[in-house]
């Protein structure tokens, strides 16, 4: 789904019509309450001026949903530049091209960021189907609960452990391991609980995980303390998960999350 805030209704429905038949309109307060509904890129619209509630969307997606893109929609603004450093936006389309910008931007950004693009990047790869099936579920699930274990996974997709364990070295080649993978995936989903403002205990709850296993799973990958991980910024986590466990299972010259750490 793609979510239009909008400042007037007219401007949502010529958003809409850029953007495809899976956006939806939502005001600020709609917004904020689908956050829990698998929403692919946010379009903030506005025919003049930034308004305060769009750059409250902003900041919040920032802090609940870093890895959702935002395509900020807007006319020629001297303020817009300053409001922008409060926030982090994909990208931007000037009003004026909103026909011919917006939707070729939408797929862009969509193709290379967060944990459902990457499921979505896996799917469409030449992954052996194995593999490919079980990546592409642990993705998915990392976006909500990640699997704790590589042999959950197997478990989950019905194949066994070293058959994953065999194609994931193939693919690799040693560059990274099925357990770093998941391992990353657990870390990237604390990340964005603590980022929103869960305490520890809940994020316990949310992710299966104790904390002494989180801490483990930190200092593996990105090599930090718990409390080093949130300070980090997000897109400089995510191009290290880009770089060290996504590259090296995509075939070379592949499009889409191989970019990741690029707007």
């Amino acid at each position: 789904m793609i979510l239009v805030v909008a400042d007037t209704l007219q401007t949502a429905q010529e958003v809409c019509g850029a953007a495809g038949p899976d956006a939806r309109v939502a005001d600020a307060t709609g917004a904020f309450a689908s956050f829990d509904q698998q929403i692919e890129a946010v379009v903030v619209a506005c025919g003049g001026r930034v308004r305060p509630d769009q750059v409250d969307v902003l900041v919040r997606l920032e802090r609940e949903r870093p890895w959702v893109p935002v395509v900020l929609v807007t006319g020629p603004d001297p303020e817009l530049a300053r409001r922008l450093l409060r926030v982090r936006a994909a990208s931007l389309v000037w009003y004026a091209e909103l026909r011919t910008h917006l939707r070729p931007r939408l797929d862009a950004v969509r193709a290379t960021w967060g944990l459902w693009s990457l499921a979505d990047t896996l799917e469409r790869s030449s992954l052996p189907p194995a593999l490919g099936k079980a990546l592409v579920l642990a993705a998915r699930h990392a976006a909500d609960r990640p699997f704790r274990s590589a042999q959950e996974l197997a478990e989950a997709v019905g194949y066994a452990r070293v058959t994953l364990f065999r194609q994931f070295g193939a693919r690799t080649n040693g560059a990274t391991t099925l357990k770093a993978f998941i391992g990353g995936l657990s870390v990237l989903r604390v990340y964005e609980l603590r980022r929103s403002g869960l305490i520890w205990k809940r994020v316990e709850r949310r992710t299966g995980l104790g904390r002494t296993t989180m801490a483990r799973r930190t200092k593996t990958w990105p090599g930090c303390t718990p409390r080093e991980l949130e300070r980090m910024a997000p897109e400089r986590l995510f191009a290290a998960f880009t770089a060290e466990h996504v590259r090296p299972i995509l075939p070379a010259g592949s499009d889409g999350v191989s970019t990741l750490d690029q707007e």
